[in-house]
This record gives C-alpha cells, structure tokens and sequence, in this order.
C-alpha cells in the first residue's frame, strides 16, 4: 500500500541540478557591468566628499532647528496677539489737586514730626524730614499713607534718604492714583 503523507521525487537528481546551475546573467556575470565603474569611482575618491557631505548633513540638522524655534516664535506671537484683543485694560487715574490736599492734612494730622506739603505743580505730595533722627517717624508717614483712602496706590517716584536737596535729611515726592478695569477694548471688537 502506498503512504500518502509520503513526500519522495520521481526524479531527485534533476532537481538537485537545478539549483546547483548558476543562471546566466544578460552581461555574463553580475558584477561585470559595475566592476570598472566601481573602479573608476575609488580612483577617484578623496576625504572632500565625506566631509561635504558631513557639513551639508550638519547645516540641514542646524537649519530644521533654526525652523522649529522659528515657528514656535512665530506661534506665540500669534496667541498673544490674540490674547491682548481680548484682554481687559487697566486704567490708572491720577489724583486731583483737592485729593493731594485732604491727604496732605490727614497725614500732616497724624505724624506731626514729618513735614508733609504739596508740590510746586499740586500733582504730588512732597515728604521729608530735617532730622536723621526722625527716619522711622518718615518710614512710618510712607508706610501709613497707603491707607490714605480706599482704591488709592501711590508712586515714589523720587526718594533720598541722605544730605537731600533744601537740607532735609530725608524727602520723597509720592504721586497717587486709582486703578479700575476697563473692557473698552472688549466692546469695540
């Protein structure tokens, strides 16, 4: 009886010669067509190319980061932009005159060691002292003022704390404003 699962050639030789005949290639052999231009390539080979080839691959890598902070630059520029459109705006408001006036007596009430007086424009309050001495008595006169009224913040734009000018040992010059929040900018868009 014949085995089925039986896998065995009618003719093992003949195929065994196939595979063991090289095929012929168009040119003969495979490589005789990129033998001499192999050859002619290697005579003529330097270092130059290499490292041409170097320096392009490190000017692409340079050029690729170069782009992505540009355009990451770019980006946010963009959103901020955007941002500032729709952003609320803060307004300062400076003190009147009659405001400098009501603070200088209510401060000149409460430190009665520290000179308190208007300046020559009545657009700020001129502090100071004649006595290095009374330097906590000024520091406390600046430090009091904040709480001069609600929704007020001061400035001191001009502060000197040794041999000022008119002979006081201290003098600051403090302008005042309120703040509020507009949404002009909002409205307009």
């Amino acid at each position: 009886m014949k085995n089925p699962f039986s896998f065995k050639s009618a003719t093992p030789h003949a195929t065994l010669e196939r595979r063991q005949t090289p095929r012929a290639h168009a040119f003969g052999k495979a490589t005789n067509h990129i033998g001499p231009f192999l050859a002619k390539a290697l005579q003529n080979f330097s270092l130059i190319a290499p490292l041409l080839f170097v320096a392009a691959v490190v000017l692409c890598v340079m050029a690729a980061n170069q782009s992505a902070v540009f355009i990451t630059a770019l980006t946010r520029d963009i959103k901020s932009a955007e941002a500032s459109k729709i952003a609320p705006l803060l307004d300062k408001k400076p003190l009147t005159a009659a405001d400098y006036r009501s603070a200088a007596s209510t401060m000149a009430k409460n430190n009665s060691a520290v000179v308190i007086a208007l300046n020559a424009t009545n657009s700020g309050l001129l502090v100071s002292i004649k006595e290095p001495a009374l330097l906590p008595e000024f520091m406390y006169a600046l430090a009091t003022l904040q709480s001069f009224r609600q929704g007020v913040a001061w400035d001191g734009r001009d502060i000197c704390l040794a041999k000022c000018t008119d002979g006081a040992a201290a003098m600051a010059e403090i302008f005042g404003y309120t703040q509020g929040i507009s949404f002009d900018a909002l409205a307009r868009q």
